[in-house]
């Protein structure tokens, strides 16, 4: 990873996040989920960051929920969210055990595979731990999208940066990629953002919204398995992974008419974890039509 050229708000972010994650790292897991459920408290009290957009998003996902019923999924999110914040910056100084992850035998054999995979996610559960797991059975190419505060992207980037993945920008080269997969690593894409015009628009949730093509342009033109993943954080806080991989049945002449397809299949089983656990879905992103935010 090349090392741009910190600017004196950058830089103080940057070690500011280092000399948190080394404090967290004298702290028993427990007590860094209680700290952050409670950090993710206040900021749903105080400081409600993208509140209005978490709301809109709820009441299209969810029409038939009272406003009562809204707001308690909404405090919940910010409370899940606040744990994973710690757990990730905590990853700086610290890696996770393994009794925390339950991963099945079907799951462990697709990765220990020696061939090259596309691995599509989504920002539900702990996305973030998935790293620990996959790294540990194929090398991973991570796939992300760059910070403004280049200092946060910086000190991020390490957290992900342990042993066995890799971590490059979403405008890298796909020249990179197409090296991964072909190598025998698992290339990594979070697929739930919205990919306005660049994207395929397809039905979620009842509305029209703009789905990344990335997955499906690789497979179809590398013809590498596509595997879905989920990691879905237990009641007792431990981390279930969930993985399925991809069965198209039949073959597509067309990239697009294959894309279409591919996404409609990640839709369907992101639509299904949502339902399950709501508070674990990031509400914050504005993923359908932004006429629909200006309400």
């Amino acid at each position: 990873m090349n090392k741009e050229k910190l600017s004196l708000v950058d830089y103080i972010t940057y070690i500011s996040l280092k000399i948190f994650s080394k404090l967290l790292s004298l702290f028993s897991r427990k007590t860094v989920i209680i700290l952050g459920r409670s950090f993710g408290f206040l900021m749903y009290v105080f400081f409600p960051l993208r509140k209005k957009v978490a709301k809109i998003n709820l009441n299209i996902v969810f029409p038939n929920k009272n406003k009562k019923e809204i707001h308690s999924i909404i405090r919940k999110t910010y409370m899940h969210y606040g744990i994973l914040m710690f757990e990730l910056i905590k990853l700086h100084n610290y890696k996770p055990e393994n009794y925390i992850f339950d991963l099945n035998v079907e799951a462990e054999k697709v990765l220990l595979s020696g061939e090259g995979l596309i691995f599509m996610t989504a920002h539900i559960g702990n996305w973030e731990m998935l790293m620990p797991i996959m790294s540990k059975f194929k090398k991973v190419t991570l796939v992300v999208r760059k910070q403004r505060n280049l200092g946060a992207h910086r000190f991020f980037s390490e957290c992900r940066g342990i042993p066995n993945v890799s971590v490059i920008s979403k405008k890298g080269s796909r020249e990179i990629m197409y090296d991964a997969i072909n190598n025998g690593e698992l290339l990594w894409l979070a697929s739930d953002q919205n990919a306005k015009d660049r994207g395929i628009y397809l039905n979620f949730f009842g509305k029209s919204a703009s789905f990344p093509k990335g997955a499906g342009h690789f497979h179809y033109t590398s013809g590498k398995r596509i595997i879905i993943g989920f990691c879905i954080l237990n009641k007792n806080y431990t981390y279930k992974f969930i993985l399925k991989e991809i069965q198209l049945n039949k073959n597509y002449e067309q990239k697009d008419d294959m894309i279409v397809e591919i996404n409609k299949i990640y839709i369907k089983l992101l639509e299904k974890e949502i339902k399950k656990y709501p508070e674990q879905y990031f509400w914050f992103h504005k993923k359908w039509d932004k006429e629909i935010y200006k309400l």
